[in-house]
């Protein structure tokens, strides 16, 4: 992909009662991201209401989302598998539980790629 693609995306935690077998409780969302593994990647990220924290502790990232400002942090992931994360910060009514979903693997094409399940759980 090229320099200054911009890729958005919403998830949402999955409800106890629509939990497979394997899923994760407070964790697993409806829409993961993927990520190609040994290659540089920049995460650009803001807010659009309040402070939030992207956070992925297996990774050792953490940077703050600020509404009108935008921070960056970079990565490079050189491990396959799937790391879960959490907004950090106590955000306010409604915000309780923001997690956040990355798995990592070999992928030829340079491109992000997302996965989604096709089923969103909006409460």
């Amino acid at each position: 992909f090229s320099l200054g693609d911009t890729i958005e995306f919403e998830s949402y935690v999955i409800p106890d009662d629509l939990l497979e077998k394997g899923n994760l409780r407070l964790l697993d969302t409806d829409t993961s991201i993927v990520l190609p593994v040994d290659t540089h990647i920049r995460f650009v990220v803001t807010a659009n209401d309040v402070i939030h924290s992207f956070t992925v502790p297996a990774l050792g990232m953490k940077i703050d989302a600020t509404p009108g400002r935008l921070n960056q942090i970079s990565a490079l992931i050189q491990r396959t598998g799937v790391y879960y994360g959490q907004c950090s910060e106590l955000c306010g009514v409604n915000h309780g539980m923001m997690p956040i979903k990355i798995e990592c693997s070999i992928i030829y094409s340079k491109k992000v790629i997302f996965v989604n399940t096709g089923t969103r759980y909006d409460k």
